[in-house]
Order: C-alpha cells, then sequence, then structure tokens
C-alpha cells in the first residue's frame, strides 16, 4: 500500500496510507473512580477498524493518583475489556506522595498483519498493584486522561510490533 510507482494516481486513501494520521482519539475530563486491588476500565473508545497490513501507534496519556505514599499502579490499553489483549503496559507506577500526579505517557506500536480487518474496542485500564490506598487516574479540562490510536505505516515495515488479532 505504501510503494507509489511511476504513473499512479493520487487518491484520498493512498495519501493517508502514506501519512501518520489519527484514526481515534479519545479522553476523559473527570477522575476515575477509586480503585484498589482489581483492574478497572478508565474508559472506553468507540470501536475501531485496524486494517489489514496496516500498524498503529497506540498511546495512553494521564495522571496517576493514590490516597497513601508509596503505592505502584498499573495502566494498560486493552482489546475490549479488562482481560483482552494488552497492547500498551506500563508496569509499575511508583507514587511516592500521596495525594500527588503522576505523569505518564505511554505507546507502542501494534501491527495487523492478517488479511482481515480486525474492529475493536480499546479500553484504558488501572490497577492498584502494591499499596494500601485507593488509587485513580486524575483528569481535568486541562489535564485530559486519553487514548489515542495513529495509523502510521504497512504492518511489514514494523516487524516485532505487538500484534493485533
Amino acid at each position: 500500500m505504501g510503494t507509489w510507482l511511476s504513473g499512479m494516481r493520487t487518491t484520498a486513501d493512498r495519501l493517508n496510507d502514506n501519512t501518520p494520521h489519527t484514526v481515534n482519539y479519545t479522553g476523559i475530563t473527570a477522575n476515575t473512580a477509586a480503585n484498589t486491588g482489581t483492574e478497572a476500565v478508565a474508559l472506553t473508545t468507540p470501536s475501531i477498524t485496524f486494517r489489514a497490513g496496516r500498524a498503529y501507534r497506540v498511546t495512553f496519556k494521564g495522571l496517576a493518583q493514590s490516597s497513601v505514599a508509596n503505592d505502584q499502579v498499573t495502566v494498560r490499553v486493552r482489546k475490549t475489556n479488562t482481560s483482552g489483549d494488552v497492547y500498551v503496559d506500563s508496569f509499575r507506577i511508583p507514587i511516592p506522595t500521596a495525594g500527588g500526579n503522576f505523569p505518564f505517557y505511554l505507546a507502542n506500536i501494534c501491527a495487523n498483519s492478517g488479511t482481515s480487518d480486525v474492529s475493536a474496542v480499546l479500553v484504558g485500564t488501572y490497577v492498584r498493584l502494591s499499596g494500601t490506598g485507593n488509587t485513580v487516574l486524575a483528569a481535568t479540562t486541562t489535564h485530559v486522561c486519553y487514548v489515542e490510536v495513529e495509523e502510521i505505516g504497512d504492518a511489514a515495515d514494523f516487524a516485532g510490533a505487538r500484534a493485533i488479532t
């Protein structure tokens, strides 16, 4: 899809295929519910079509917060729900002070190397991994917590990328 040969016509699809572009942006502007040790959904995207043979950058940005010092939180972007395939994973985000906002900005390259499109909802999740406090993803109109999906090129150009299935 990405190769242009002499004499080929320029079309909107061909221009889109050769230019990174956002296919979804879903944000929240209010704090999530308090969470302890069970992974919870912070935000849900509408259904996204991941085209066959294409690669995507999946980004999750926000602020982690806990009611006590020294907790650790994990945030993820998953397919469908809290038990779906993980496309972005923070592992451990330390929260050294109670009530403080600790930023995260995570991205991963994922690719649909198959021959069929994959349609899926993505969810941004969070869970207190260790500690005793209540954790939230903090968000305001100034500090939006969001998941963004950008189509970035041919899947073949991103060998080893996380598979979208």
